[in-house]
Parts: C-alpha cells; structure tokens; sequence
C-alpha cells in the first residue's frame, strides 16, 4: 500500500510529529483528495492535548478544514471528477478523514467545488466554523430554530426572533451573525469589543454591546433593546464562566443557551422564573443525526459563498507539514494568545 506523509498526534500530550501513513482508498460515496490545504482552529489544540475527538486512535492526523483537488472517485460518485478543485468538512474522529497529511478521503455530503469568487486559502476558513454555528442555531438538539432551507423555515418568524451571540467578534461568532442575517433575524445582539463593531454591523448584526462591560450594564442594554423576550443566546467563544448567557436570558420565559465550549453557569446569579436550558454539542456533521440537516446546507453552500453570504475570514500561512511550527501554533492557542487563523500548504497553492 502506497505511504504518504503526515503530521500526526501521536498520544494525549505529546507534541505532534512528521511520519507516515498509508494513502487510504475512497469508498462507495467519498472521494480521494489530494491536500492543498489543512485550516486549523482552537479545538485542534485539545486535540493534541486532551485526545479531543479521537481519544485513543493515533496515531492521526488532524484539521477538519480541508481544500484540495479530487485525485479518485468512490463507487457511486457522479458528483464530482477527478481534477476537482474542492473544500469540505473532514470528520474529526477518523484520522483518514482529516488534513494534515498529503491525501484524505472526504464524504460527498460534505464538500463542495470551491468557489469561483475566493482563493483557496479563503475557502479553507469557512467549511468546519460555518457548519458548527449553522448546526447551534438549527439542529433539534441546540436552538432548534427552523433551517431557511427546510420546509419550516419558510413560515418561521425570523424577524420577530431576536438572537444574541456572545463572542461575536471571534471566527464563529462572525459567521453566527451571518448566518441569522441570511436567515432574516430582524434583532441580531453582537457582544464583542468595540474594534469590531462596524465589521460586526456590515456582516448583520443589529446592535453590538460592547464586551468589557460590566455584566449588569450588558445585560441592562440587552434588555433596553429586547426586553424579556430574548430566548436565544448563542455563547461563540471559550469561556469557562457561561453565567452572562444565561442572565440576559428572558426572566419569565424559558430560553436556550448554546456554548461551544465547556463552562459552567452559575445559577445563583440568575432569577428565571421559567428557568432555562443549557444544551451543549460538539460538531461533527457526519452524524446520524445531523447528517441530514448537514447534507441540506451543504448543496446550497458554495453558492451562498460565491453570492457574498459568507465572507471568509483572515489567515496566516504555514508552508509545508511542518510538525513544529504547528506544535508552535497550537502552543499559542493553548496559552490564549489566538493566532490567527493558521492554514497548513500540505502542497503548493
């Protein structure tokens, strides 16, 4: 079997390292592609650290973003051919399927032809952050708000849903915003700092709060804008303390609260009449029970990037499968000085 190259975690806690791994064969509905690029995201630091997603099955690679040209076809596949210039979600819980090595295997319901409109390297920061927040807002299991692309959506009261997104400034928060633009949320509440604003308003949002005020002054605002009637907050950054979410929360209705990442809240803070709801998910479209919902948005995706809908976001380069300073990258990550967004030339661009 024919051996490819790969920066691979090689246990929980040790640093990531250069070797080899057999080129993997597409099955019925995948496709084989040859790496153009491997983005990376905070997670992928507790992927190194924690065995976040993968556990114990290394060695692996990582990266869940992915662009590249199709090099094989599966059994089935009519969809795309050979020489293909594609982006997608690679799935975080099978090494095969993942970017930091020369060539992966990527499931046809989850990638599309690369944009006419964006570079590669633009293409390779939407794919994983869109799919996580789109997954927030619209899965049954999170916000459980109707997708504007299912047959609900299209008697949903979006307008009249107003929707807050703490974090609003990071990679995923940004898209949150754009997404509820695109789905048509006549109130979208940023709270993020105060250098973002005019770029938070041009992607959609409605009002931006800014970050480093007090919780009760945000809260105070998010009220005078809202009243009692929010019941969606979406927690968009990494925070151990999710207490802010919760509180400008409706009082005297039941609302959701959604963070993508682990926090606690602290209840004696709050005074919910109705109580609320704390749903928690990590986003791996490929599952059962999102595939569905996943599959949808991903037909209609390259074109909503291709008319403007969502922007990509910045991106530093590193050439080549470089094991250390990739090592360096997520060190980064790791003591919160959030590089920015890092895309990994697996081969030349």
């Amino acid at each position: 079997m024919a051996e490819q190259k790969a920066v691979m975690i090689t246990g929980r806690g040790e640093r990531l390292v250069l070797g080899t791994r057999p080129i993997p064969t597409p099955g019925p509905n995948e496709v084989l592609v040859k790496i153009s690029i491997a983005g990376l995201n905070p997670h992928d630091q507790y992927v190194r650290d924690l065995g976040y997603f993968i556990g114990d099955n290394v060695p692996s690679p990582f990266g869940i973003d992915i662009v590249g040209v199709v090099h094989a076809l599966g059994k089935g596949v009519d969809k795309f051919q050979v020489g293909d210039l594609v982006f997608g979600n690679g799935d975080p819980f099978i090494g095969d399927y993942m970017g930091t090595q020369e060539y992966a295997i990527m499931d046809v319901g989850f990638m599309g032809r690369v944009p006419s409109s964006i570079t590669q390297d633009e293409a390779a920061t939407l794919p994983l952050n869109v799919l996580t927040m789109y997954i927030a807002l619209f899965h049954s299991s999170t916000h459980a708000i109707p997708s504007p692309l299912a047959p609900e959506g299209q008697s949903f009261d979006y307008k009249n849903t107003p929707l807050a997104i703490i974090g609003g400034g990071s990679n995923c928060g940004k898209f949150a915003i754009q997404l509820a633009k695109w789905a048509g949320f006549g109130t979208i509440i940023a709270i993020a700092g105060k250098a973002n604003s005019n770029l938070l308003r041009d992607h959609g949002a409605t009002h931006v709060i800014d970050r480093t005020l007090s919780n009760d002054d945000i809260e105070a605002q998010v009220r005078s804008i809202v009243g009692d009637n929010l019941l969606h907050v979406c927690t968009a950054v990494a925070t151990k303390d999710l207490t802010l979410g919760a509180r400008i929360l409706s009082n005297s209705k039941k609302g959701i609260l959604v963070p993508l990442t682990a926090g606690e809240v602290d209840d004696t803070k709050l005074n919910k009449q109705a109580g609320y709801q704390l749903r928690r998910f990590l986003c791996r479209p490929h599952e059962d029970d999102r595939r569905e919902l996943s599959t949808v948005f991903w037909k209609s995706f390259p074109d909503l990037v291709d008319k403007g809908v969502f922007k990509p976001t910045p991106f530093e380069i590193v050439k080549g499968l470089d094991a250390d300073k990739i090592n360096e990258i997520l060190d980064q990550y790791g003591a919160a000085k959030n590089p920015t967004r890092p895309n990994v030339h697996v081969t030349e661009v």
